[in-house]
């Protein structure tokens, strides 16, 4: 790979950390939202995101049909299922998913290490106990992008049709600022975050392939517990470019504050982390690789795995309430969350 290659891959991944933190996304929050306010504009952000990379997907698979290669993809099990819903009752164990964690980490809260360090553990624990077959390994499945189907014709005239809409929709609301203010907007619309972390993050898959960081962690986890090959360097180049991301707009957006001092809550936090890494290595893959490559990628496990993590997240913060924690509201009218998905646990 090229050094423009290179630059290019960490410049979008660095877009993908700065709309992220900018639009304070969060499947934990979302699954707020709508206990809270019985909406769902955060989770609809979320899937917005995923169509983009599907379009993207779709024009590199017919520009480049002979080279175009997608990357794994995997089968529908009960393992993928209930990896979904253990990854789900970690993150709100954590209070933030994989993007909230690197978002919050990102914005000065020094706790993240232990929940990043957990995952870590976490997912090493279940590669271990894989290896000596007493767990269940995820299966690989034939991706349908290498297939030749005619219903991709329809679905990429759909998608189309969709994204010029939405740009419609978007011009219209930000009619009258200059490119400057919409990129350095101390907060990013749902539908602005959706486009820049689409398309950076379809781009990343045609040039890198799976990217998304949980896979980094899960990879080194398994290199740490079973001596499988290390996780590919440019995969670390993308995780600090991502993380830079975050960090630039937490400063230019004056986000940042610093949490250093250890404190109880950072138990809570390493034990979030094992369950989300234990749930992530049943799965394979957190929710940023859910989103932005498996259900993009129409893996069969993608969709049932994604909404057995919300119904983790929802029962979690359900038993939580029963047992007298509050749950911030998080109002996202207007394309805009009020609540900020990178602040401190309390």
């Amino acid at each position: 790979m090229n050094s423009l290659t290179l630059i290019l891959a960490a410049g979008l991944a660095a877009a993908v950390g700065f709309a992220a933190h900018r639009a304070s996304l969060c499947s934990v929050r979302a699954v707020e939202e709508i206990l809270t306010t019985r909406r769902a504009f955060m989770l609809a952000g979320f899937i917005k995101s995923a169509l983009w990379v599907v379009a993207v997907t779709l024009f590199a698979a017919w520009a480049f049909a002979d080279n175009f290669v997608p990357a794994s993809i995997w089968r529908l099990s009960v393992l993928s299922v209930a990896g979904g819903a253990i990854f789900g009752v970690g993150a709100a164990l954590n209070g933030g998913c994989a993007f909230s964690t690197l978002t919050r980490f990102g914005s000065g809260d020094a706790g993240m290490v232990m929940t990043l360090a957990g995952f870590v553990a976490g997912a090493g624990i279940y590669d271990l106990l894989a290896a000596k077959g007493l767990a269940a390994p995820p299966v690989e499945t034939t991706a349908f992008l290498t297939t030749p189907a005619t219903w991709r014709i329809p679905i990429t005239l759909a998608l189309v049709t969709w994204m010029a809409w939405e740009m419609v929709k978007l011009r219209r609301r930000t009619d009258g600022q200059s490119w400057r203010q919409r990129m350095l907007a101390s907060r990013y619309r749902l539908s602005t975050a959706a486009v820049l972390m689409g398309i950076s993050s379809g781009l990343l898959y045609v040039l890198i392939g799976v990217w998304p960081y949980t896979r980094l962690f899960s990879q080194t986890a398994r290199h740490i517990a079973t001596g499988a090959p290390t996780p590919p360097a440019i995969l670390w180049l993308l995780f600090a470019a991502l993380l830079g991301g975050i960090i630039l707009s937490a400063w230019q957006g004056r986000r940042f504050s610093g949490q250093w001092r250890p404190r109880p809550k950072w138990i809570r936090y390493a034990i979030g982390g094992i369950v989300m890494g234990l749930g992530a290595a049943m799965v394979p893959g957190g929710n940023d690789v859910l989103i932005l490559h498996a259900i993009p990628s129409l893996s069969p496990h993608a969709v049932p795995a994604f909404l057995a993590m919300l119904f983790g997240i929802a029962g979690s913060l359900a038993v939580m309430r029963a047992f007298g924690r509050q749950i911030p509201r998080i109002d996202c009218g207007g394309d805009l969350c009020t609540a900020d998905a990178d602040r401190p646990e309390p």
